[in-house]
């Protein structure tokens, strides 16, 4: 009986992909990486302007050349900057990387974007910013997110050019989503790089913690309305004057919640710009809760001069 030979058909396989490869790799290929950016400068200076974080490279060369691109080579674009007074000059990329990089005869730089760095020498300062978390936060059916996500440190020390931390309020964590939740959450996270090539961070890592519970509503009645911004000479008689409110949240955030932390009131100013004779209060409510109704929905009023 025929017995079909398997090792002689994998080596056959495994010889063929070997020659396959080494013809190719012995052509001219092009390839595109990109390549982190660095500025080290002395202080009490530092560096401005609009740099990026990475410098999109074009490379030519044989294939076994390229492949030296992604074991041996360390590609970075670091520039050393020896300041004595604020100044702003250009860096020509290409030509740098061509004199810095040591690529060799073999594999070439065809492109670089951008093609210039235009970079400014600034006074170094630091100050203390907050940071504001860049989340997404899908949750299962039946869960919710209660209260707002808590950073740990919420605000971080940064240094870099004075111009640009003037112009600086707050940063944000680098972007996570987090899909089908249903249980809290408590990991570690990191302050957005968009900046980390041109100003300092006290920290990068932070600690995240977010609250999630099963979605519950509850009744909360006799909330009192008050008018805010009224004149000393004017009191306005509301009808009713305290309203039930049906909310929903998580379901240990509501049962934590007395009335008296619901506030309701209402705007004199909308008071006098308003045509119908009724308006709806406006909810002041715990973060993660919302307002699935209001008994009554509107309220009546009458505007009275003191006397």
């Amino acid at each position: 009986m025929f017995k079909f030979k398997y090792h002689i058909l994998i080596a056959s396989f495994m010889l063929s992909a070997v020659l396959w490869i080494s013809l190719n790799l012995n052509q001219s290929f092009e390839i595109e990486k990109t390549v982190p950016v660095k500025i080290n400068i002395n202080k009490p200076y530092a560096v401005s302007g609009n740099i990026p974080l990475n410098l999109d490279v074009k490379f030519r060369g044989v294939g076994w050349n390229l492949i030296r691109l992604f074991t041996s080579f360390n590609l970075e674009f670091t520039y050393d900057v020896n300041a004595k007074k604020k100044d702003q000059f250009v860096i020509l990329t290409k030509e740098y990387l061509d004199n810095n990089l040591g690529l060799g005869q073999n594999l070439q730089i065809i492109g670089v974007y951008p093609e210039t760095l235009f970079v400014r020498i600034e006074n170094y300062e630091e100050k203390y910013v907050k940071i504001n978390p860049n989340l997404h936060i899908n949750c299962m059916e039946g869960y919710q997110v209660v209260g707002k996500p808590v950073l740990e440190p919420d605000s971080i020390k940064i240094g870099g050019a004075i111009d640009i931390l003037r112009m600086l309020g707050h940063l944000n964590t680098k972007s996570m989503v987090f899909d089908k939740v249903n249980a809290g959450i408590s990991r570690k996270i990191n302050v957005s790089d968009s900046l980390s090539n041109i100003l300092w961070f006290s920290q990068n890592e932070l600690n995240l913690k977010i609250n999630i519970e099963p979605t519950a509503e509850k009744e909360f009645t006799n909330i009192e309305i008050k008018v805010t911004e009224l004149p000393d000479d004017k009191e306005v008689l509301l009808i009713p004057q305290s309203v039930s409110i049906q909310l929903k949240g998580g379901v240990e955030q509501l049962a934590g919640i007395e009335s008296g932390r619901i506030k309701a009131h209402i705007d004199y100013r909308k008071i006098l710009s308003d045509s119908t004779g009724s308006l709806s209060p406006v909810f002041d409510i715990p973060p993660g809760c919302t307002v699935i109704s209001v008994k009554p929905e509107t309220i009546q009023y009458v505007i009275k001069k003191k006397y």
